[in-house]
C-alpha cells in the first residue's frame, strides 16, 4: 500500500493550522473509514502524556495515512508516571500481553527482550525501506543497546540545559557559568542576593542523577559510566568521588522540600520567578518561546558546565533520542510494517513543524513562521559535539539506580554523608554484577 500512498509533505500544513490542534488529543484513536470497514488496530503503549506532541503528531501522520488510503485504528493507552510505566510493561510481557508498539529505553532489560526474539530488529527494517541515512546519528544511536543492537526508532532530539533568570543574573552582578566550579560560586552569589539558585524536581529522580553524571563526563566522557556498568569501576574512583562531592556541595541551593517536588512543580518555580535556574530538556522548550513564557520573564540557557582538563569539550553535553519506540515483532506483519514505513517517512516534518528537534534530517529552508529561540537551539545542534553524555538510569541496573535515588536526596541535603552515599552505590554495584 505505501507504494499507492506515498511520501507526503506535512510541515507546510502543519504551520498552516497553527502547529495542529491539540485538543484532539493523543487520548482519542484515530480510524481509517474504508468501504470494506475492515479496520486494522495498533495499540500502542506509551511512557508519554495524551497530550504530548509525539503523540499528537503520531495521530496527524495516521490520519494522512488513512486519508491516503490506509485502514489503521491507532489506540493508545498513555501512562506518563515512569515508574508505573516500567512497572506495567513489565507485567504485560510477562503475561504474554507485549502491546503492538511500545516505549523502550536501551536497558539490560531491552538487551533481554532482543537476546530473546521478543524485539523487531530496527536496523533491518530501516535498511529494508532505506531509510537509515535520514536519522541523525546522534539520536537513532542512542537507542542502541551495550551490544549495539538497535530495537527502537527515536520519536525526538533532546538536548538538556540549565534555564536561567536572566534579570536575577544580572542583579546579583553573574554571568552564566562556564564551569562547575563558577557554577557553585554562582549558586552561592544568588543565595546570598536572597535567591532559591535552583528550582529542580528532586522527586522525579532523574534530575539529581543529571547532575550527579556531569563530573564523571567531564572527566572521562562516558567511559567511567560503562566500566561501572560492567563491573570495572566503583563509586569510590576518583570520577564517583567528585561527582558524589559535588551533589553535596550543590544540594545547598536547591529548594526547599526539592527531593518530594516533580519536574512539573520545578518548572512552575521558574516560570514564577521563585528561582534563577531550572534544568530540563529541549521537550519543554515550547514554555520559553516569545508566545508562551510569562510576560516580563527574561531567560537563557548554558549547557552543561565544564572542568580543567576534562576530556570532553564544552560542545559535548546531553544530546540523545529520548525513550524510542519497539515494535512487537509478533504482529508486525506487511500491513503494520506498511504503516510504520509511512510514519518513518513522514514524522519528522510534522513534529518539527510543532517546533521540536526532530530525530531526522528536516528540511529548514523557510524557517519564518518559528520562533527565535527554537531556531537558535536547532542552530546549537549543528554545532554539538561527537560525544554525548549517556544516562545513568539508561545503563546502569535497576537496583543500582535505585540505591542512588534513595540515597541522592539525603545527600544533597547533608543529612547523608559522602562517605556513606559511595559506600551505598559501592555495595549495590557488587551485588548487581
Amino acid at each position: 500500500m505505501y507504494k499507492k500512498i506515498g511520501t507526503i509533505c506535512l510541515i507546510a500544513g502543519m504551520v498552516l493550522m497553527g502547529c495542529g490542534n491539540k485538543a484532539q488529543t493523543a487520548a482519542n484513536s484515530t480510524e481509517a473509514e474504508n468501504t470494506d470497514g475492515n479496520v486494522r488496530e495498533i495499540h500502542y503503549f506509551s511512557s508519554r502524556s495524551a497530550s504530548d506532541d509525539t503523540m499528537v503528531t503520531l495521530q496527524e501522520i495516521t490520519d494522512k495515512y488513512n486519508e491516503q488510503g490506509g485502514n489503521i485504528k491507532l489506540v493508545i493507552d498513555s501512562n506518563a508516571d515512569r515508574t508505573s510505566y516500567d512497572q506495567k510493561l513489565r507485567t504485560m510481557i510477562a503475561g504474554g500481553q507485549m502491546p503492538d508498539m511500545f516505549d523502550l529505553d536501551a536497558t539490560p532489560y531491552a538487551t533481554e527482550l532482543g537476546e530473546q526474539g521478543m524485539l523487531t530488529d530496527m536496523d533491518a527494517f530501516l535498511d529494508e525501506i532505506g531509510e537509515k541515512d535520514s536519522y541523525i546519528p546522534l539520536a537513532l544511536n542512542y537507542g542502541r543497546t551495550s551490544d549495539g543492537k538497535l530495537y527502537t526508532l527515536p520519536l525526538e532530539l533532546s538536548t538538556e540545559m540549565i534555564w536561567y533568570n536572566v534579570d536575577m543574573f544580572k542583579d546579583a552582578g553573574i554571568e552564566a557559568p562556564k564551569t562547575l566550579d563558577e557554577l557553585l560560586e554562582d549558586c552561592k552569589i544568588l543565595k546570598e542576593k536572597g535567591y532559591t539558585a535552583f528550582g529542580i524536581g528532586g522527586g522525579d529522580g532523574w534530575p539529581l542523577l543529571r547532575l550527579l553524571a556531569t563530573y564523571p563526563f567531564r572527566m572521562t566522557g562516558n567511559e567511567y559510566l560503562n566500566k561501572l556498568s560492567l563491573g570495572e569501576a566503583k563509586m569510590s574512583d576518583e570520577p564517583g568521588v567528585k561527582a558524589a562531592t559535588f551533589m553535596s556541595e550543590i544540594g545547598q541551593y536547591f529548594q526547599p522540600g526539592f527531593s518530594t517536588t516533580d519536574v512539573a512543580t520545578g518548572l512552575n518555580l521558574f516560570l514564577s520567578g521563585k528561582s534563577a535556574m531550572y534544568p530540563t530538556g529541549t521537550w519543554e522548550l515550547n514554555y520559553f518561546t516569545d508566545k508562551n513564557r510569562p510576560e516580563g520573564l527574561n531567560v537563557d540557557y548554558f549547557y552543561m558546565p565544564t572542568i580543567k582538563d576534562g576530556k570532553t569539550n564544552a560542545n559535548d553535553y546531553w544530546a540523545f533520542g529520548g525513550i524510542g519506540l519497539a515494535v512487537n515483532p509478533k504482529s508486525f506483519d506487511d500491513q503494520y510494517k506498511d504503516y510504520l514505513t509511512f510514519i518513518v517517512k513522514n514524522y519528522s516534518p510534522a513534529y518539527f513543524a510543532h517546533e521540536h528537534l526532530a530525530p531526522q534530517k528536516v528540511d529548514m529552508s523557510d524557517n519564518s513562521s518559528f520562533d527565535p529561540l527554537f531556531l537558535k537551539v536547532m542552530e546549537d545542534t549543528n554545532n554539538i559535539g561527537s560525544t554525548a553524555a549517556r544516562p545513568w538510569d539508561v545503563v546502569l541496573n535497576e537496583d543500582v539506580i535505585a540505591t542512588i535515588n534513595d540515597n541522592l536526596p539525603g545527600l544533597c541535603m547533608g543529612e547523608e554523608k559522602t562517605d556513606d552515599f559511595i559506600k551505598a552505590v559501592d555495595e549495590a554495584l557488587e551485588a548487581n554484577k
